[in-house]
Parts: C-alpha cells; sequence; structure tokens
C-alpha cells in the first residue's frame, strides 16, 4: 500500500520511474526541506520543475494533484476516483503543495491525453486498453450503457518485456498497471 516500496521494487528490477523525491512527514526522524517556486520546487535538495504531479504515498489514496507553472498560468488539477462523469477538476488559483501527508513528487510525463491500463495473468498473457487521461478534461468518456469508454490497446515487443518484468518482480499472478507512453 505504500507507493514508496513500489518505486523501490521498480527501480531495483531496472523499471523506470519518473525522476521524483519523497516528503515523509510519516517519520519523525526525517527532516523535509521544501522551497517552492513559480516554475519548480526543490525539495531535499532535489529540483522537480512544474508541472510536477504530487501522490499520496498510500496507494490507496487516489487525490493526486498536479501543480503548474506560473508562466503556463498556474493552478493545479486534482485527480480522483471517478465520481459520475468526473475523475478531476481544475483550480486555477490553488499554486501551493499540500502541508500535511506524505508524498512523493514526481516529473509530469506528457501521453498525448491517453492512459494505457495494462491487466495480465502470468508473465505471458496481458491484455490492455487506452482511455482518455484524466488530466486532459476531467470528464470521464462513457457510452450508451454508462460504461467508461475505453479502446483495445496492441501491447508493443518492449511494452510486452516491460508487463512481464513487472509481474515476475511483484510476483502476483494477476496484476494490472498503467504504461505512460512518451513519445
Amino acid at each position: 500500500k505504500d507507493r514508496r516500496k513500489v518505486y523501490e521494487l521498480l527501480i531495483s528490477e531496472g523499471i523506470d520511474v519518473p525522476k521524483h523525491v519523497y516528503v515523509e512527514r510519516d517519520k519523525p526522524d526525517v527532516t523535509n526541506i521544501i522551497e517552492e517556486f513559480d516554475e519548480y520546487v526543490v525539495i531535499n535538495g532535489v529540483t522537480i520543475n512544474k508541472p510536477l504531479v504530487e501522490k499520496p504515498v498510500d496507494a490507496e489514496n487516489h487525490n493526486i494533484h498536479i501543480y503548474y507553472p506560473i508562466s503556463a498560468g498556474g493552478g493545479s488539477k486534482r485527480l480522483f476516483r471517478k465520481v459520475h462523469d468526473r475523475s478531476s477538476e481544475f483550480y486555477p488559483h490553488e499554486n501551493e503543495l499540500r502541508k500535511d501527508g506524505s508524498y512523493i513528487y514526481e516529473e509530469f510525463v506528457y501521453t498525448q491525453g491517453t492512459d494505457v491500463k495494462v491487466y495480465t495473468v502470468g508473465p505471458d498473457y496481458g491484455h490492455a486498453e487506452a482511455r482518455k487521461s484524466p488530466v486532459v478534461d476531467g470528464k470521464v468518456n462513457r457510452d450508451s450503457l454508462g460504461f467508461e469508454v475505453r479502446y483495445p490497446v496492441i501491447l508493443t515487443h518492449s511494452e510486452k518485456d516491460l508487463a512481464r518484468k513487472i509481474v515476475t518482480a511483484f510476483r502476483q499472478t494477476v496484476c494490472g498497471f498503467d504504461i505512460l507512453r512518451v513519445k
């Protein structure tokens, strides 16, 4: 349930993750130094440029924020578990990082507006679907039956290898995860 452990396992297996840094308010012996600027933040000596993603370390908490640079208009987008036809909201005047809780701060990854969801059964079978990213406009596209619109995706050879590595690393027979396709 701790995203830090997930990242550490991915890194130990040679699986790429975005540049990131932790703010660990849940560890009393850790001192966090946070400096906020219009275009970037410096956390514990690590610079992360905006837009940046703020994820709670608790993997069950899906209240993820994205902060935009002032040069691009500023503000933040708040992602959350789908509620009816919404999955995010934009807050044009909310520019400051949260001051409570422990978070992972990472570089925002541009994905051309789609998320790829991969579902595996063992290391040799995988199914993938694409959906509109909640970052686009926060509106969930639904079909006439009310289901979220998703499209089948053919994974590349390297994505299949990545899926195999993830399933093996986590020792999961049935596993679901997201792949961010970047150019």
